[in-house]
């Protein structure tokens, strides 16, 4: 582009120009008149119409009349170009030098360079792995250094919520939720009257607070209530807040309104019935999810994934209080059995590591870390299952996990089994 715009600048001012024509003047316009007189008089005279006598008087009565009408001719040297062609010689270094150094300025001022990096991520994972073998993989130092950069800039331009959001959810994925909750109270005082705000702000505050939704997490999630009562993620966390603090009674009324909101046909309308169950102390073929994630009927089906993890009856003793599990979705192509640096998530969810398996999870849109990375950017992902003992995305020594094949975003009931140990 600068070469273009340096092409449009510079080609004028370097084109050679034509030689500037004489002047016309009033003494080159009367000798132009005498040639046309004498012409006429010689074609009269070549006709017969005149004498050779007639003539030559004529044409000297001509002679006397230029001679007192045009001046002596002096010599005067012919213009030239040579200055104005130095001057524009200067002004095309000028501009060469000027134009490329002020717009890198402006951008690196302005502008966002880290979006190169996400840019160029999007295009090696929709190449397929043959051409993603052609890029160095973004390592999780890159991911995180992105993530910090993005921090940097919306401490500088503080005034955009959705930049917010998105500084959120990635510190959230990275584990980091005393930052997440610092973001997501800035979004909030941008945005005071939304639901979903509220929503994954209380969510956080729960992560923070080991688990517990006593206090402001309760007060948040009351509060989006009010906001919007058929919000899919508000009236889980709502029903699980009141579980968790021995209201049964009012966790059945929001899991029941919530039951009314999902397709009956789907997999969260089975999940919400089975939790009922559990919540009514009925026979139940699974325990409540360990945090809350919104149903899978909040995004379009192409752009969710679900199914359930489990874990090698081997690794069971392996788990200890604290440990963090991690459901990952990843561009096919960009991570693999021998890639140690596995390339941004499109989604995550996290959440303590569950006593109870298969744990059923659903990964959608909403859980993105960037715009345009998400699930439904791509024709094809892995999933994988992690539990981390550093309670860290980072992958570490010691950790424990599992790994699919690729699949098409859209898929249900897919079954992810944690197997190995990290070495």
């Amino acid at each position: 582009m600068l070469m273009i715009a340096l092409a449009f600048v510079l080609v004028p001012l370097l084109r050679p120009r034509p030689t500037t024509a004489s002047p016309i003047t009033d003494e080159s316009s009367n000798i132009t008149i005498f040639r046309a007189h004498k012409r006429e008089l010689d074609d009269d005279l070549a006709r017969g119409l005149i004498t050779a006598v007639e003539r030559d008087l004529a044409v000297a009565e001509l002679g006397t009349r230029v001679v007192a009408e045009v001046p002596e001719p002096v010599s005067s040297p012919r213009p030239t170009d040579s200055s104005s062609e130095k001057h524009s010689w200067i002004v095309a270094m000028c501009l060469a030098m000027l134009i490329p150094v002020g717009a890198i300025l402006a951008y690196l001022a302005l502008g966002t360079p880290q979006a190169i990096g996400v840019t160029k991520i999007a295009a090696v994972s929709s190449a397929g792995p043959a051409d993603a073998n052609a890029e160095p993989p973004l390592s999780d130092k890159q991911i995180v250094a992105m993530v910090d950069s993005l921090a940097k800039k919306m401490n500088e331009q503080p005034g955009d919520p959705k930049g917010w959001i998105l500084l959120a959810r990635s510190q959230n994925a990275l584990g980091r939720y005393p930052e997440a909750a610092e973001a997501y109270e800035r979004a909030m005082t941008l945005l005071p009257g939304d639901a979903q705000v509220l929503a994954d702000y209380a969510d956080v505050l729960v992560m923070t607070q080991e688990g517990r939704f006593d206090g402001k997490p309760y007060q948040l999630i009351q509060q989006a209530l009010k906001l919007d009562g058929n919000n899919l993620k508000v009236l889980a966390l709502a029903g699980t807040a009141e579980m968790r603090l021995g209201n049964r009674a009012g966790s059945l009324k929001h899991w029941q309104k919530l039951k009314t909101l999902v397709a009956k046909d789907s997999n969260d309308y089975r999940e919400v019935e089975a939790i009922i169950a559990e919540v009514s102390g009925k026979p139940a073929t699974r325990v409540p999810p360990q945090a809350v994630q919104p149903p899978a009927s909040v995004a379009n089906v192409s752009s969710t994934v679900s199914g359930s993890v489990t874990i090698a009856p081997e690794l069971t003793a392996k788990i200890a209080p604290g440990d963090i599990l991690f459901v990952l979705a990843r561009a096919a192509g960009a991570v693999g059995a021998n890639t140690p640096t596995p390339r941004m998530p499109l989604a995550v969810l996290r959440i303590p590591a569950p006593q109870t398996w298969p744990y059923l999870f659903s990964l959608t849109d909403a859980m993105a870390m960037a715009p345009g990375m998400n699930l439904s950017s791509f024709p094809e992902v892995v999933i994988e299952a992690r539990i981390s003992k550093s309670g860290g995305a980072t992958l570490q020594p010691g950790d424990l996990t599992g790994l699919t094949a690729p699949i098409k975003p859209g898929t249900k009931n897919l079954a992810v089994t944690i197997s190995r140990t990290v070495p």
